[in-house]
């Protein structure tokens, strides 16, 4: 029997049972969009919740002796050395800084040594930075 059909006892003239059929077939596709709503509302909580844990998804490392978040669970050197010189000010003109870079504890093998530019390390909670910056003329 389709969507559309009366069932098969009730005469095609009687509209009260027309009416107590639709109703039915209503009262039936109201529950099943209840149902599909309560399922999309689950699915969207799970999602919010997802998208919580990554947005929360840090780590607390130490760099230069002061405690850092950072996203994830791998930094690169540019981005420690942002972290260790965040809001200095530039090198005299015709100067430029060079940096070097130690750590230890990290979650990387080996778990500590020296990280050069564009090196990257992958970190656990407690890996320990030290940046040096010297000016070289």
């Amino acid at each position: 029997m389709h969507d559309n059909e009366l069932p098969p006892d009730l005469p095609a003239c009687d509209p009260v049972g027309r009416a107590i059929a639709d109703m039915h077939k209503a009262e039936h596709d109201l529950e099943a969009a209840r149902t599909a709503e309560h399922r999309a509302e689950h699915e969207l909580e799970e999602a919010i919740q997802e998208l919580e844990e990554a947005r929360h998804c840090e780590t607390d490392i130490i760099v230069n002796s002061r405690e850092r978040k950072v996203p994830g669970d791998k930094v690169i050197f540019e981005q420690i050395v942002e972290l260790a010189f965040a809001g200095t000010t530039p090198p005299p003109p015709g100067q430029v800084y060079v940096y070097s870079m130690t750590y230890r504890h990290a979650a990387s093998v080996p778990h500590s040594g020296e990280l050069g530019p564009r090196g990257e390390v992958h970190v656990k909670e407690g890996t320990i930075f030290n940046v040096t910056r010297t000016v070289q003329s």
